[in-house]
């Protein structure tokens, strides 16, 4: 391929890349007005026979701040973010981190055992595992004679 092609090909490449980042943060979610609860982070939720995982992007989020809550169909994550003071600093070229607090509430896609959630943080990623609640059948209840 020549030098011209090659380019045109890493030019749309990024294009690509640029382009599935914006439509990711302009997710509904994410776009809705938050008041008092700061920003959103990127979630991923996944879904096995037994089980449903959550991973949340939390780059930079102190682990001691980390709260999560489940209540059987709803999964609620909030804690801090903040970036080192960095005194030396005369301008501002560009700013995409988000800071400060933040919570994001999710709707599981199947109701889950509240006992047996795992939860794990490490590399900027929060990791939730929840066992999903059996579903029970019909059960045929055997009646005794009384006296």
């Amino acid at each position: 391929m020549d030098p011209f092609s090659i380019k045109l090909l890493e030019e749309l490449e990024q294009m690509q890349q640029q382009t599935g980042r914006i439509l990711r943060s302009m997710s509904l979610p994410r776009m809705m007005p938050m008041e008092a609860e700061g920003w959103q982070p990127a979630v991923d939720i996944y879904e096995s026979e037994t089980s449903v995982y959550v991973y949340a992007e939390l780059a930079g989020v102190v682990n001691d701040s980390l709260r999560v809550t489940v209540d059987g169909k709803r999964l609620a994550i909030s804690g801090l973010r903040h970036l080192p003071p960095q005194p030396s600093i005369a301008c501002i070229h560009q700013l995409e981190i988000e800071l400060g607090t933040f919570r994001r509430t999710l709707n599981l896609p199947s109701l889950v055992e509240v006992e047996r959630v795992e939860s794990t943080y490490a590399n900027g990623i929060l990791i939730v595992s929840l066992t999903k609640r059996i579903r029970r059948g019909k059960v045929q209840i055997q009646i005794t004679p009384g006296e």
